[in-house]
């Protein structure tokens, strides 16, 4: 075998010094061999699923609106059966800032070192009720409906959600938030889920709590409350569950805080323990001039992406020519510490 590759190599320098036999020239519009134009014809580039046509009518002047600073916590009550919330360690907090206008919205990530990288936009649009993913490194960005994003954000197999139904209840409870006088509303909505396995077909039922602190100040629009309790509810934007953000904006003004708790079906619970809460609070809120260009859908100079969204520091920014490229590296065990069971455990005796 090592003589027959030694024989090879010899051959293939050989053509490389005196050069390849001629062969002779083929009709370069008839033939079919290299140089041809057959054979020199650009195969055509494969086609985005997320490609979206340029937004010109938003890319130069002003719109008023108005510009959150939010912070977004992960409250895990009673993990010890002690009915006392708790809040989650200091990772789990995550700040943002949320511009909106009338039917477009915009959250750009700010968390250091956080799950999804600094600068990462979503942007909403209310007249397609989409929303756009961008991602500030590789300048590329990803369009998905509710339901995709969503399915993304959980980070699991597609869930198909059906029979949506929301109901709303005014509280006395008021607060001040970010200098706004507030009333607190309680929202349930609940839905079927779902899901194929490789297993089998699961289904089950979710409800959601949602507490709103909103105000009725009129400085704030109420159009740009409506974009708002849009962009945030994000599952809930195709037909089937556009009822529950109807209903939403029929009811609640402009938020400046709230908390979501979801409670599923069936799950287990210890004595006195509640499901986590995400609660998001506005810190600061201003009303101003903004760029129209900041709300384009997609951002401007942005490509579309050609594989899905993964969220993670890093995840979403592999390019084409990266799949398949990241080795597997096998983890090494902690010093002192020997395997139970398994590969590589001790024996006994």
């Amino acid at each position: 075998m090592r003589r027959f590759t030694v024989v090879a190599l010899a051959a293939s320098l050989a053509l490389v010094a005196t050069g390849c036999p001629k062969k002779k020239k083929k009709d370069p519009v008839k033939g079919k061999g290299p140089g041809t134009a057959k054979a020199d014809k650009p195969k055509p580039k494969p086609k985005s699923p997320n490609a979206l046509p340029a937004d010109k009518a938003w890319a130069s002047g002003k719109t008023k609106g108005v510009t959150l600073m939010v912070k977004t916590e992960l409250k895990v009550p009673g993990l010890t059966g002690d009915a006392k919330a708790k809040d989650a360690p200091p990772a789990s907090a995550m700040t943002q800032t949320m511009h909106v206008t009338d039917g477009r919205g915009v959250v750009v990530e700010t968390t250091e070192k956080g799950h999804i990288p600094k600068g990462t936009e979503l942007r909403y649009n209310a007249a397609t009720k989409k929303y756009v993913l961008a991602d500030p490194a590789k300048k590329q960005y990803w369009a998905m409906t509710g339901s995709q994003l969503g399915n993304v954000m959980e980070g699991g197999p597609e869930l198909k959600r059906s029979n949506f139904a929301i109901k709303i209840t005014d509280t006395k409870e008021k607060a001040k938030v970010a200098g706004f006088d507030t009333i607190k509303s309680d929202a349930e909505i609940s839905f079927d889920w779902k899901v194929k396995t490789k297993t089998g077909e699961k289904t089950g039922k979710i409800k959601v709590k949602l507490a709103l602190w909103h105000t009725a100040d009129a400085k704030l629009n109420d159009k740009w409350g409506d974009t708002l309790i849009a962009l945030m509810a994000i599952p809930f934007q195709d037909k089937d569950s556009e009822k529950v953000v109807n209903e939403l904006k029929a009811k609640i003004k402009f938020p400046v805080k709230w908390a979501m708790e979801f409670v599923q079906e069936g799950a287990k619970q210890e004595k006195g323990e509640s499901f986590p809460k995400l609660v998001t609070t506005a810190t600061k809120v201003e009303l101003k001039e903004l760029d129209k260009a900041a709300f384009q859908w997609p951002p401007a100079n942005y490509k579309p992406a050609m594989g899905p969204y993964t969220f993670g520091e890093g995840g979403q920014t592999l390019g084409e020519g990266d799949l398949g490229k990241l080795p597997a590296k096998e983890g090494k065990k902690p010093a002192g510490v020997e395997p139970v069971d398994g590969k590589g455990a001790k024996k006994k005796g």
